[in-house]
């Protein structure tokens, strides 16, 4: 952007506010170049030292597997050696 801001003055002798026969000062000796060299450092830097990502993977957690029964309190029983249950079954952990 600066750049084509420079060429476009330049062509058209207007430099910075002044006309360019003049004035000996203005867009050349002025503040644009340190702006233009600011800019565009900032850029490379920016591009070379930027911090790699971080990217976090998921995380498993083994949670053993656990071993339930169906056991009904009326008659005291766990399901295989009963059918039916009429209070309805209760899961146990073993």
């Amino acid at each position: 952007m600066f750049a084509g801001a420079a060429t476009s003055a330049g062509a058209h002798g207007w430099m910075g506010g002044y006309y360019y026969g003049g004035h000996s000062g203005g867009w050349h000796r002025g503040w644009a170049p340190f702006a233009v060299g600011a800019v565009v450092g900032v850029a490379i830097a920016n591009a070379y030292y930027r911090p790699a990502p971080l990217y976090y993977g998921t995380q498993y957690v083994y949670l053993p597997p656990t071993q339930t029964a169906a056991y009904c309190p009326e008659n005291g029983l766990y399901y295989p050696q009963t059918q039916a249950c009429p209070s309805g079954w209760q899961r146990v952990n073993y």
